[in-house]
């Protein structure tokens, strides 16, 4: 017969504090915990640099080729569909195989993809360059679940958050390399020489991973639900489902969809913004837009704070919310105005989705360790971002372009950010009784 629901509460409460005690005082050689934070740093500054390239590239790709934007978004939304499905794949994976080497894997599969994209989208094959950037969407599935198992199982609790967010800020500079990159490429070289540079960082970043990852993660990735016992003589986790439902994840996950149609659609599409709205050219657009990282990289900072403040990521998460909603109905009622007003709007909607992703995708899956359940709730939520994603890269620019304007666009995403602050609001009152 099942425990009765308080009663697994308290017996996972206990769980996760006997867990995180046994993590808390296990021996951590620094410079093997530092080094293994460094190496996962490099690997996923490698990641987004061979993941988003091509979104850099799009308005640049659409003016060689002659491609519609709405053609060339198609094999953006096929690789944050192929992301989206293979984080559900990944999760299951991390906590079932060596984490290690699933993402050895994901870096040789991506390289591969690098080099072929060039030729399909010169050719201006959209089968082709629909399947080679839908594989690379599922290569890069790999990377952020077992990444995630693999500093929970190696490092304490409190380090495991410094590293995660140690990572998320590698990730946001990559995006100001690409941004930098694809500028400089278009400019002197051509789009093509991007793919070439991150297919040769990624082919690099796979040798030194397979020389030294098994140096800084030697354990086996621990299941710390393991010993925990229930009342009833119930297994000490709960079955995900239930999972879902009693800690208000099921409304969280409609939170992170509203986030990913925000993050990727305005990633995706601010240079064609920018071009459109303010008369700049090609290079120059991408150039400017280098902004929204930067501007993503100061609101982890401030993302970090608000939730150590509020002691909550769902309420920190909300208050991001809050002020993107704000700045997208500032941008709707001028139009986007002057660059100078446009621009900074742009740059703090999308740094609130950036800081939104690093308390509700990077640091809430922490939570549940003691569940043994990290990777597997890591890749259903960020596999949530991704369904966003592939809405909003394909669906702005067909707003657009049936409108022929933005402002609609702007409309929507009013719309979207308030939509997140319902989700996260209605998921509160489970998470204050579920979390740790």
């Amino acid at each position: 017969m099942q425990a009765p629901l308080h009663s697994r509460r308290q017996i996972e409460k206990r769980g996760a504090k006997a867990y995180n005690n046994v993590m808390s005082k296990r021996p951590e050689n620094d410079s093997r915990a530092a080094g293994l934070v460094a190496l996962c740093c490099a690997v996923y500054f490698t990641s987004y640099l061979t993941r988003k390239g091509y979104d850099a590239s799009i308005l640049a790709i659409c003016e060689s080729t002659g491609l519609a934007r709405t053609a060339a978004g198609l094999a953006s939304t096929a690789a944050v569909v192929a992301y989206g499905s293979g984080q559900f794949v990944a999760g299951l994976l991390a906590d079932r195989l060596d984490p290690r080497r699933i993402i050895l894997g994901a870096l040789l599969l991506t390289a591969m993809c690098n080099v072929a994209m060039p030729f399909a989208a010169g050719a201006a094959c959209i089968p082709a360059m629909v399947a080679f950037w839908a594989l690379n969407g599922f290569s890069q599935a790999m990377f952020w679940p077992p990444m995630v198992k693999i500093v929970s199982a190696n490092l304490t609790p409190e380090r495991f958050k410094g590293a995660v967010y140690a990572i998320t800020i590698a990730s946001e500079a990559a995006i100001i390399g690409v941004f930098l990159l694809v500028s400089g490429c278009i400019r002197f070289a051509g789009w093509r020489l991007s793919f070439a540079v991150a297919a040769v960082a990624a082919l690099v970043m796979a040798i030194l991973w397979a020389t030294v990852i098994r140096r800084l993660a030697p354990g086996e990735v621990c299941n710390p639900t393991r010993g925990v016992r229930q009342e009833g003589g119930a297994k000490g986790a709960l079955p995900l489902s239930r999972l879902l439902i009693v800690s208000g994840l099921l409304a969280v996950m409609a939170a992170i969809a509203c986030q990913g149609v925000m993050r990727d659609g305005i990633e995706v599409w601010a240079p064609s913004i920018v071009k459109d709205l303010y008369g700049l050219d090609t290079s120059s657009s991408v150039f400017v837009v280098v902004l929204l990282p930067i501007f993503a990289v100061a609101s982890l900072t401030v993302a970090r704070a608000i939730r150590r403040a509020l002691g909550d990521e769902i309420k920190a998460a909300v208050t991001l919310f809050a002020v993107g909603l704000g700045c997208a109905a500032i941008l709707f009622a001028t139009g986007g105005a002057t660059l100078a007003v446009g621009l900074p709007l742009l740059a703090v909607i999308s740094a609130c989705m950036h800081g939104i992703n690093l308390v509700l995708i990077a640091e809430l899956p922490g939570r549940f360790a003691q569940h043994g359940r990290v990777g597997t709730i890591s890749g259903i939520l960020n596999a949530c971002t991704y369904i966003g994603s592939a809405i909003s890269i394909y669906g702005f620019a067909a707003l657009h372009a049936h409108f022929a304007g933005w402002r609609p666009v702007f409309a929507l995403w009013i719309g979207v950010l308030a939509l997140g602050i319902i989700a996260c609001l209605l998921a509160l009152r489970r998470w204050r009784i579920f979390k740790p």
